[in-house]
């Protein structure tokens, strides 16, 4: 048997039309909302790292509202997961009251991790997502959770990532990735570079952010790592 640090499928195939599910989600309202959208479902008891796998080459973790709130260490998991052969997508429930924990998890997930970083505001919506995700992948020049064949969905990941350091508004954060086009190039540029865009005040304050996000320099490297793999 695997240890829980090694995510896999057991040698099982998902059949087109179907998606596995982590046994915890069994009579959930997601499962209950995939259902409703005519796909098929399977149970995996095995499942300790992944939420649901739409496809065999795609693993979806889910945090509740609950989970967010509760301080639960997603970290380590998403982590893990990164380390294996499958393409991992975060689904996160956005809400009222998981809103200020939100922030911390996109900075991780999408800027140090790179990854695609899904808000939801219930349950019943996440279902409706990985439901079209499994239809989806059977299309997969016009699926749009595969981010980097669909350069205009990662642009609101950017987007949403650059307004979510402090000071920065949407228009600013336009601005930003207007005049620099990618984070990586944001997280290279100069306090006076960006002072010429957002001015000088803000310019310094996405310098501090960048630079000191889990150890100097950290998300420009993983940025970096990532684009040349």
């Amino acid at each position: 048997m695997a240890a829980p640090s090694t995510p896999r499928l057991h040698g099982a195939l998902i059949p087109s039309g179907h998606v596995l599910l982590s046994e915890k989600w069994r009579d959930s309202e997601i499962g209950r909302s995939i259902k409703e959208n005519h796909i098929r479902i399977m149970y995996d008891d095995h499942m300790s790292l992944v939420d649901f796998h739409p496809s065999n080459k795609v693993a979806i973790v889910f945090l509740s509202e609950a989970e967010l709130i509760g301080g639960i260490d997603y970290k380590g998991r998403i982590l893990k997961l990164t380390k294996s052969s499958f393409r991992c997508i975060v689904i996160a429930e956005r809400t009222p009251l998981s809103e200020q924990y939100f922030a911390a998890l996109q900075k991780f997930v999408v800027i140090e991790r790179s990854l695609a970083l899904l808000p939801v505001t219930t349950q019943s919506e996440a279902g409706k997502i990985i439901a079209h995700m499994v239809k989806m992948e059977n299309k997969p020049a016009n699926n749009p959770y595969r981010i980097k064949m669909k350069p205009v969905q990662t642009d609101k990941a950017l987007l949403g990532t650059v307004q979510s350091i402090p000071g920065l508004g949407q228009k600013k954060a336009l601005a930003l990735l207007k005049e620099f086009k990618s984070i990586e190039v944001i997280s290279r540029a100069s306090v006076e570079a960006m002072s010429r865009v957002v001015g000088k005040a803000c310019a310094e304050q996405v310098k501090t952010f960048i630079d000191n996000s889990n150890g100097r320099g950290a998300i420009r490297k993983q940025l970096i790592e990532h684009k040349q793999s």
